[in-house]
């Protein structure tokens, strides 16, 4: 593109970063449509067992920090997950103006069966060796620090 500072389109790390990104997303579409779950869906289920492993009474502003989902978002997915009996608010100890949510018994079978396929799309999807999927993960860490300042 004669705009840009890259001679072209192959040249361009974002543009690269957003193809792999969209292949990547579309193999986890696949791999949630059996069990009708959304990405959006699967990710505030799993961040919701991995933050109730680590204290009570999650919000749904705990949920949006953590997975960098607008909280809009987390708002609209919790009350389709809460409609699918997935999740449930009940009153938060901590804090009287928010609901604490958490998985229903339904919601974490669920999450354990798509659990299961997430990872096997990911080992598909990504690098074959441990080694490269180390440094990989290194990688993408560094860009997450140095981008949240």
């Amino acid at each position: 593109m004669r705009f840009a500072e890259c001679k072209n389109y192959q040249e361009s790390v974002g543009l690269l970063f957003w193809q792999a990104s969209m292949l990547w997303q579309r193999h986890i579409r696949q791999a949630l449509q059996p069990y009708d779950l959304t990405h959006t869906q699967f990710v505030i289920l799993a961040v919701l067992e991995e933050l109730s492993e680590q204290s009570v009474g999650i919000t749904q502003k705990q949920i949006a920090d953590f997975s960098m989902i607008d909280v809009m978002t987390v708002s609209s997915t919790v009350r389709l997950l809460e409609k699918k009996g997935l999740v449930c608010r009940l009153p938060n100890q901590k804090d009287t103006r928010a609901n604490a949510l958490s998985n229903t018994e339904k919601g974490r079978q669920r999450l354990a069966q798509a659990v299961v396929a997430v990872e096997q799309a990911d080992k598909s999807f990504f690098f074959g060796s441990a080694a490269e999927n180390v440094a990989f993960k290194a990688r993408l860490t560094e860009l997450l620090h140095k981008n949240l300042r």
